[in-house]
């Protein structure tokens, strides 16, 4: 494992604070592999979500062919590079955060086919080219580290100049309009109720896209054939894999284990009951709550049979995280939740912001206003 610094700027643009810390220290003490013994001191979100081996169901199921070189963009703190370490003859990842770096080298230390380079990958100048490029939790982010009108366009024709003639970009998104959003969940990035679904307030910040216009944007920047894959209940803690060939049924989604955010623990309802006549109508690919998407300049030379998909399950252990991470809203109980509270305050401040702005003897567009109210008092 080789750690590199050649492009670092010394500056962190983001951090999980004290949180991430913490990961460090329970990788140091315990190991990823011994994340029993963390989860008996630490369940929470940040925690679990970082040290997970559910992580890893994102692809570990994936065909890598033998003797392949991966470009990992947007590392993380490591909870799928080992897996890919495992796949490939050599892995680099590259990570924004020198904090997080060294919680990849730490998860990492064993492996002699990895070089982490601390950077941000458009400083980066790379001597060859790779046979996959992974961006997992990656592309929704373009608009802040890629200087254009069109970032995510542009970012995929850099992506794709570092693939070899019949390499694979392998790309892990929320879904724009997944199901779960429609049952209540904050926007992931945003932290917005429905922000996604009513096409994003703020245009220029961080966001994903329906299956329709991501694959536009991929067919745009080159990438002429696509694979979608769908991962429940979403890629950052897939419990099962579906495609378009593997498609959900009653049956299959026993495996299925919906969960939300610490933050937002409830759901208005039960995500499984809504996707089986979702299911039934063949409208599946539009409300999956998240993609993974295989693209490439040829076509592919062979199909993923899910049907042997091998993922790592839930254990007893976990089972407590996803016990406390989702609840289903009843509505036949009018005691007033926790959302329903934050929401009212909410609304209260907006109004008070609006009165105040109304108010206001400096703003100059409401002095007409004011006046004309004045009058025909």
């Amino acid at each position: 494992m080789k750690l590199n610094y050649d492009f670092y700027t010394g500056k962190d643009k983001y951090c999980d604070g004290s949180t991430e810390k913490d990961v460090i220290k329970y990788l140091e003490k315990y190991g990823e592999n011994n994340y029993n013994e963390i989860f008996k001191k630490d369940i929470r979100w940040p925690i679990f979500y970082h040290i997970s081996p559910i992580r890893k169901n994102v692809l570990s199921w994936y065909p890598f062919k033998n003797n392949s070189e991966i470009l990992e963009i947007g590392a993380g703190m490591g909870a799928i590079t080992s897996i890919l370490c495992d796949k490939a003859k050599y892995v680099t990842a590259v990570e924004l955060s020198k904090q997080r770096a060294q919680a990849i080298a730490t998860r990492c230390k064993d492996k002699e086919n990895l070089e982490i380079i601390v950077a941000n990958f458009n400083d980066i100048k790379f001597k060859k080219k790779f046979d996959y490029i992974t961006l997992i939790g990656v592309l929704e982010y373009a608009s802040l580290y890629t200087n254009s009108e069109n970032p995510y366009h542009d970012f995929l024709i850099q992506i794709k100049s570092l693939l070899k003639p019949d390499g694979k970009v392998l790309i892990a998104i929320e879904n724009q309009f997944g199901m779960k959003y429609f049952s209540g969940a904050w926007e992931d990035h945003t932290g917005i109720l429905f922000d996604g679904i009513l096409g994003y307030k703020n245009k220029q910040g961080i966001r994903t896209f329906g299956k329709m216009e991501l694959d536009e944007i991929l067919k745009r920047s080159g990438f002429k054939y696509t694979k979608y894959y769908y991962p429940l209940p979403d890629y950052k803690l897939p419990n099962i894999i579906f495609s378009d060939e593997y498609v959900p049924t009653k049956e299959r989604l026993k495996e299925y284990r919906p969960y939300l955010s610490e933050k937002n623990s409830f759901a208005l309802y039960d995500e499984k009951e809504a996707y089986l006549d979702i299911i039934k109508n063949k409208q599946f690919s539009f409300f999956a709550n998240s993609f993974i998407i295989e693209a490439s300049l040829k076509k592919f030379e062979s199909k993923v049979d899910l049907s042997r998909q091998n993922l790592i399950k839930i254990d007893k252990i976990m089972e407590q995280f996803y016990n406390s991470h989702y609840k289903i809203k009843d509505f036949n109980n009018n005691t007033e939740t926790d959302l329903e509270k934050n929401l009212l305050e909410e609304n209260k401040k907006l109004r008070y912001e609006i009165n105040a702005i109304l108010n206001s003897k400096s703003w100059k567009i409401t002095r007409p206003l004011r006046n004309i109210r004045r009058k025909n008092k």
